[in-house]
């Protein structure tokens, strides 16, 4: 943007502003009100499978086989390592260790906080013409990100709920929900090859097949008895689209396809964002809201300590991270632990005004 200032950042602040003075905006106040009380379930099946589908199905194939390695030890062990780091953070520089927040609820967190959210960095990286490689890795490391960060919050927050799982019972639910996402992305993924080989020069229905392929795969895994990741299986069903599924896409409407994905994609990250500022403003004036003064300066110190998270993780990485795909440099170490943490002190401040 011309002002240098991230989008998703400018529709936040504004969300936070319609929040706290939506009772002052007559019926709209009312309208935001509703959308604030909506069900966190009914968002995600509205959202999720429009913004993780978009991304991985405009993802470069081959770049992104060179760099899979890459992203699968950035959102594998680094994850897992910086949801660690970032619970012993919470827990013993920031002092938040008291009975209501027991070490269960800091890992919780921490692997909430652990998953990244590039997409300002990566339309930065876009206009400086930074190197495609760079933004491909980071847009995979996302998305699995995303997923992996998703099976590990599910995993810990039956311990938080007090649930008793032995070693087997947490190995079979990851492997369940991770393998059995996998899996299903891939099984439609075929179905609806077939289903767009069987179609011609009709960009109407293959838009549509793409849609109703992508949300009722969604609404399966996390909907019914299946119980995968529904995260895991978008990336699987974009990933297996990128590949091989877009040559089954008739030229006529191969440019109709991704403009409407690309639309969808920009809606949803616009109203998913607005809708967080809108939580976080109603929230942050409720009388009954416990955070404080000095909470909120706690949360710039938060995101200065993520960021050292992220750089020492990827450091620590980097030995074999330099052996794989395209490698990479020490900047790229740089811009990497940059990537995705700008949006840390909004997801931190949305977490701690929920908690409250």
């Amino acid at each position: 943007m011309w002002s240098g200032i991230p989008y998703t950042s400018i529709i936040t602040v504004f969300g936070v502003f319609l929040g706290i003075y939506h009772e002052s905006l007559g019926r709209l106040g009312v309208a935001i009100q509703i959308w604030s009380t909506f069900d966190a379930h009914l968002l995600l099946l509205i959202f999720l499978p429009a913004l993780i589908f978009e991304s991985a199905f405009n993802s470069d194939w081959h770049i992104f086989k060179m760099e899979f390695g890459q992203v699968l030890i950035m959102a594998g062990p680094m994850l897992l390592g910086s949801t660690i780091l970032s619970a012993l953070m919470m827990r013993y520089i920031f002092q938040y260790n008291g009975p209501e927040f027991p070490f269960s609820a800091a890992l919780l967190y921490g692997s909430i906080i652990s998953a990244t959210d590039p997409v300002a960095v990566v339309c930065l990286l876009k206009e400086l013409g930074a190197s495609k490689r760079l933004a491909t890795m980071i847009e995979g490391e996302s998305l699995f990100n995303d997923g992996t960060a998703m099976v590990v919050f599910l995993v810990l927050l039956e311990f938080v709920e007090g649930k008793q799982l032995t070693f087997f019972d947490v190995v079979w639910k990851f492997v369940r929900l991770s393998g059995g996402g996998i899996l299903l992305g891939i099984l439609v993924g075929i179905f609806v090859e077939q289903v767009l080989k069987r179609i011609h020069n009709n960009f109407v229905l293959e838009v549509n097949t793409t849609i109703y392929a992508c949300y009722l795969m969604f609404f399966a895994a996390e909907g019914t008895s299946l119980h995968v990741s529904g995260i895991l299986a978008l990336v699987a069903l974009g990933l297996f689209m990128t590949k091989s599924g877009k040559v089954r896409i008739s030229a006529e409407s191969e440019h109709a396809v991704h403009h409407v994905w690309g639309y969808i994609g920009f809606m949803a990250e616009t109203l998913i964002f607005i809708l967080s500022g809108i939580i976080m403003g109603e929230r942050a004036m409720d009388d009954q809201n416990l955070i404080g003064v000095k909470d909120y300066f706690k949360l710039f110190g938060i995101y200065i300590v993520l960021h050292f998270i992220r750089f020492f993780m990827i450091l620590l990485f980097w030995p074999c991270l330099q052996k794989m795909g395209y490698g990479m440099s020490f900047n790229q170490v740089l811009l990497c632990s940059y990537a995705g943490l700008r949006g840390a002190v909004g997801l931190s401040l949305a977490l701690m005004v929920t908690a409250s």
